[in-house]
């Protein structure tokens, strides 16, 4: 059953690698497609970038819409499209040699392309291109920074308080008891009978006017404000000593060496392998160990060549070292397992 492959590439240069490492281990024009709206050498396989790589045109590669939505806004970007339409078999050397370029990652891009897709867009053009690229490439380029904060530490007054005087005034009665001394005239008339002498007559008839005053007392009330208590507001400044502090945070950047990958590392994936191609034949996982061991270790030391280069010449060296311990027909899909894993881990 065939699968479709796709990957996304920034630049027509990278795409075209993938194409010719396809090429060379035996894909051609059954299986792949080349969709790019950058000028550059042809592929053999190109197809137009607008129409065929549409997302109607994916979906009919099967591709899901969401994805074929993605790539399509990556081509009408300055991207170039590479598809593979491969047997299940040869899906995970397809798979291999086009992570091996760095495609674009779906995830990392998918929020601002799936927005901005509008499948009536033009095309960017070449500084627009540039533009995006160059924003992608700063993105990779990851810092990690050592932030740590510092405290300052100083004062400031606040008000913790006070006290608020008020005056009021208070009226209450005060009584005292006095004597007063009050006068009153008193007139009073008696009948006489006597003669007066020639002289007490005289003095008598003389106009005489007599003059009683009548005084009385009374209460006088005269208030004198007098001093009685003060009331004195101040405030009394003392001077303390106080340890003050908080924490601070700061950042580490760790370093950690990440080791290579070695047969040991990823021998569950040749197990995997094993019983996938193997298992069914009767023969233990250790019967095909060594031709496993033997690929990933040709394909660490001949990294920069295909596989399929390099058959013959792996054939004869395998034969001439383990030509007793199995044919090299029985094997050959060990050992070429083998070299690819090497290969896509360098």
């Amino acid at each position: 059953m065939a699968k479709t492959i796709v990957g996304l590439y920034d630049d027509r240069a990278t795409a075209h690698a993938v194409v010719n490492d396809l090429e060379s281990i035996g894909f051609g024009q059954d299986h792949l497609r080349f969709a790019s709206n950058e000028e550059g050498k042809t592929t053999g396989y190109d197809i137009d970038a607008t129409n065929d790589a549409s997302p109607d045109s994916l979906e009919s590669y099967g591709v899901a819409n969401e994805e074929a939505r993605f790539y399509s806004e990556g081509v009408r970007r300055g991207g170039s499209l590479v598809i593979a339409r491969v047997h299940d078999d040869d899906v995970e050397r397809a798979v291999d040699i086009m992570a091996r370029h760095n495609p674009v990652r779906f995830e990392d891009r998918k929020e601002e392309y799936l927005t901005d897709y509008d499948e009536s867009a033009d095309a960017y053009d070449k500084a627009q291109v540039v533009e995006n690229r160059d924003r992608y490439a700063d993105q990779q380029q990851q810092r990690l920074q050592e932030i740590e904060e510092h405290i300052k530490i100083g004062k400031r007054e606040v008000v913790r308080g006070g006290v608020r005087v008020h005056q009021y005034v208070d009226t209450e009665m005060e009584q005292e008891t006095l004597r007063l001394r009050d006068e009153e005239i008193r007139v009073d008339r008696q009948n006489v009978n006597r003669t007066l002498s020639p002289d007490e007559a005289n003095a008598a008839f003389q106009d005489k006017t007599v003059e009683v005053v009548e005084r009385d007392e009374e209460a006088v009330v005269e208030k004198t404000a007098m001093v009685t208590g003060e009331v004195t507001v101040g405030k009394d400044v003392n001077v303390r000593e106080e340890t003050v502090g908080g924490e601070v945070r700061r950042t580490r950047v760790e370093v950690e060496q990440i080791a290579a990958d070695t047969f040991t590392t990823v021998e569950p994936e040749f197990r995997k392998h094993y019983d996938s191609t193997y298992a069914k034949s009767g023969n233990e996982y250790n019967t095909y160990k060594p031709a496993y061991e033997y690929g990933y270790a040709a394909g660490t030391t001949y990294k920069d060549r295909d596989y399929n280069a390099m058959d013959k010449d792996l054939r004869a060296d395998y034969e001439s070292r383990h030509g007793n311990d199995s044919a090299w027909d029985d094997v050959k899909d060990a050992v070429k397992h083998g070299y690819n894993r090497a290969r896509a881990a360098v």
